[in-house]
């Protein structure tokens, strides 16, 4: 009985997913033409919610809806990318911000964008020091 029920709340959970629709969502940044490693990458809807990742060696992501889905639901996003533990979310908004390496035109003010669908799912941002 308990192997069925538990068979039965794992396609639940599954199904509540494939109803966002995720897109697995990569690409690379680059700051000033070299990669921009250990950078948060957020894409954000309208609503606040969003898919985030951590930039690796080479500056590439690959977005995660939570801890355990990749994607990211598809639609217009604003892109925040940030290398200060300050501007993650939740964090005081008025602290300061320590070790980064971007302006806040790419995260706090954020003038960055994606349109996120099946067809256009790879975002390479090349952010400068001076934008």
């Amino acid at each position: 009985m308990s192997v069925l029920v538990a068979a039965l709340a794992g396609c639940g959970d599954r199904a509540g997913y494939d109803k966002l629709n995720l897109v697995e969502v990569t690409g690379k940044v680059t700051l000033d033409g070299s990669p921009l490693v250990g950078a948060r990458v957020r894409f954000e809807g309208a609503d606040g919610a969003g898919a985030d990742a951590t930039t690796d060696a080479s500056g590439s992501y690959r977005l995660m809806y939570d801890s355990e889905h990749p994607g990211c639901t598809p639609g217009s996003k604003t892109v925040r990318i940030t290398t200060a533990d300050a501007n993650v979310e939740g964090a005081d908004p008025d602290a300061p911000t320590t070790g980064e390496k971007v302006t806040a035109t790419y995260n706090r003010e954020s003038t960055l964008k994606a349109d996120v669908s099946a067809s256009d799912k790879s975002f390479d941002f090349a952010l400068k020091s001076q934008p």
